[in-house]
């Protein structure tokens, strides 16, 4: 009897040592519903200091779930408390074919529904995106098709289609770059010369630059970083893009890189439009637009920023960014000593 007592008491440490590191809500119920034992998590979740006054009323989905346990049936429902998401399961606990209690769960589940909510949003603003220069293409394309485009007029209507189709294209691409930095998808790394790169882009941007009346620069250092060149291009490309699209006739885009102690700064710095202090937090989103109609005046998918941002988490840089309306807007990497 003494072996045996000893080994039950090991047995309950066991279970309260592992119950109580739980961050999941556990709660155990005999046969008439009542709390035989819970952890913390739970206890928190409840807002009650007390398992013993633990009870099930304390919420209408926890008497629902204990009841479906208690009935033999297993449930899941999602809840909200303190602006975090839960996920309720409970299961019976069947002894010799008969349900002698339940054991219910408390998981949160926070993140995933708010990567399941993005991934639904992204989705739907892919779906639109698309649609849009599928559907002028598709309408300039049915106007030719059936002779309704004067002859001095063809040329546009070519034109237009060629905007749409350029404008398609480069939305696909920029999805498949985002894809690619969802899945975790790994490139080459080699020392790449961040001064060096970014003159190259600027002098790729040049027509760009003098086309919207802009003067684009880079300053600062010789500063080498180890990561995936593709990357790093798409990133610097895309913050002076952005820089040229949103500024104002006869603005400057300033690029500088600088090694200040043991981190690498890489900045990009614009006298363009600037953007609104509530649109701040917002503008790396997928899709997320400031002025829609700039946006699609001046062009672009609406996903670059995006891009940045994933870039810089590949190479597990800080992004800063410091914007005051119509005065400009200036967006920063910072790059750790080792990558």
């Amino acid at each position: 009897i003494h072996r045996q007592m000893d080994e039950l008491s090991r047995k309950q440490r066991e279970f309260n040592a592992i119950t109580e590191n739980m961050q999941e809500g556990f709660i155990l119920l005999d046969q008439r519903g009542t709390v035989l034992s819970s952890n913390h998590s739970a206890e928190r979740f409840f807002r009650q200091e007390n398992r013993k006054e633990l009870r099930l009323n304390a919420s209408a989905e926890l008497k629902q779930a204990a009841e479906a346990a208690l009935t033999g049936q297993h449930s899941e429902q999602l809840l909200e408390q303190n602006g975090r998401i839960y996920q309720l399961v409970s299961n019976p606990v069947i002894v010799s074919g008969q349900v002698n209690g339940g054991v219910l769960f408390l998981i949160d589940v926070t993140e995933k529904e708010q990567r399941e909510q993005l991934r639904r949003e992204f989705t739907a603003n892919v779906s639109h995106e698309l649609k849009t220069p599928l559907t002028s293409i598709s309408g300039f394309a049915e106007l030719m098709k059936d002779g309704l485009v004067p002859p001095d007029k063809m040329k546009e209507f070519a034109g237009d289609i060629y905007r749409e189709s350029h404008r398609l294209t480069d939305l696909v691409g920029d999805i498949l770059k985002l894809s690619k930095l969802d899945e975790g998808s790994t490139y080459p790394e080699e020392p790449v010369d961040l001064y060096d790169l970014s003159m190259e882009i600027a002098d790729r941007l040049a027509p760009e630059a003098v086309r919207h009346g802009i003067h684009i620069s880079v300053t600062g250092q010789h500063c080498t970083v180890q990561g995936a060149r593709q990357i790093l291009d798409e990133m610097i490309y895309n913050l002076c893009d952005n820089a040229i699209k949103y500024n104002v006739s006869g603005g400057t885009v300033k690029v500088h890189i600088e090694r200040t102690g043991s981190k690498t700064k890489l900045s990009v710095a614009d006298t363009g439009i600037g953007i609104p202090y509530g649109d701040q937090n917002r503008v790396f989103e997928r899709f997320y637009r400031v002025d829609k109609s700039h946006s699609k005046e001046v062009g672009g998918t609406g996903l670059g920023l995006s891009i940045v941002k994933h870039a810089a988490q590949y190479h597990n840089a800080e992004l800063r960014m410091e914007s005051t309306p119509g005065k400009g807007t200036t967006i920063t990497v910072v790059f750790p000593e080792k990558l």
